[in-house]
């Protein structure tokens, strides 16, 4: 087991907390999917440690990091149960940017943290996001993230390989659309005004031929309990959005977890928010995300 030793200067629960909580909170929203859940797991985190720290504490980053990666593990293993009884399709909590500043302005390498990752995350085994997520996002050393998940360097940098060639594709998509954003941006646009005046075959050349809608209404609001395919059928399901929900919503174009997004109110009260994946080559839409379940709306209020 690794000693762990503490500057006894930093030694204070209020100036650690300052200091790592971007940090912490960082791994846990990539873990969870959940903006809400992993604000709980930091207030945990700090409040579990006071008193219990001492000068035998060696890289007080690296024990908070694997104390918080323990964390996610259990809460996974009971969120996967829970997931059972869930209706319909489970989506991560967005986040959304409504202004210049950016609760994301505080989170380590934030280009990765886009809708799309926390996507991918969730088909990962936890173990399998842990690893990737402390090696890709934070990098650190294979040897450490052993140490953190109770595994050897050898099983970790394997685990890591095993991950990496599934996301690699998915890594060189978002490097492409960060450059086209001032046209992803005119696109949701677009979008935002179709829906908001019913002229929905107008969005026909913005979707793939086999593009996805998956809703999430945590079966507390009307959505889509099976993900909607084929564009003929997305394009059906967007009309009925727009004559029920546009004549009483608003639709605005937000950053949602660093790419445009929309986010829709009713009388100033967030409603829902629609995100999308991109087909780099051609700019057209081949997923869109809707999370109307007011659970994973309530820090938007």
């Amino acid at each position: 087991m690794q000693s762990y030793t503490i500057d006894p200067s930093t030694n204070n629960i209020e100036e650690l907390y300052k200091t790592y909580k971007p940090h912490l909170f960082s791994i846990a929203y990539r873990m969870l999917g959940s903006r809400s859940d992993a604000e709980d797991m930091v207030q945990d985190l700090f409040i579990s440690i006071h008193g219990f720290l001492n000068d035998n504490i060696n890289n007080i980053k690296s024990y908070l990091s694997k104390m918080m990666i323990n964390r996610c593990l259990n809460e996974l293993k009971s969120a996967r149960k829970k997931r059972i009884s869930y209706v319909g399709n489970w989506l991560p909590e967005p986040t959304v940017q409504l202004n210049d500043h950016s609760p994301l302005d505080s989170v380590e390498r934030h280009d990765t943290i886009s809708y799309a990752f926390l996507i991918l995350m969730d088909k990962l085994t936890s173990l399998e996001r842990a690893v990737f997520i402390l090696r890709e996002v934070f990098a650190y050393e294979h040897s450490e993230i052993g140490e953190m998940v109770n595994k050897s360097e050898v099983n970790c940098r394997k685990i890591f390989s095993r991950v990496k060639k599934k996301v690699d594709l998915s890594t060189e998509k978002e490097e492409v659309l960060s450059s086209q954003l001032p046209e992803e941006n005119e696109l949701v646009s677009r979008f935002i005004s179709a829906l908001s005046n019913g002229n929905i075959q107008s969005l026909m050349d913005m979707l793939t031929e086999d593009v996805i809608l998956i809703a999430d209404g945590g079966g507390k609001v009307s959505a889509a309990i099976n993900p909607i395919y084929s564009r003929e059928r997305v394009l059906a399901i967007l009309n009925a959005l727009s004559s029920t929900r546009f004549p009483e919503s608003k639709a605005q174009l937000v950053v949602v977890n660093d790419q445009p997004g929309i986010l829709l109110t009713k009388e100033g009260i967030p409603t829902g928010v629609i995100c999308f994946e991109w087909d780099a080559q051609t700019m057209t839409i081949q997923r869109i995300y809707i999370i109307v379940n007011p659970d994973k709306l309530q820090h938007l209020n």
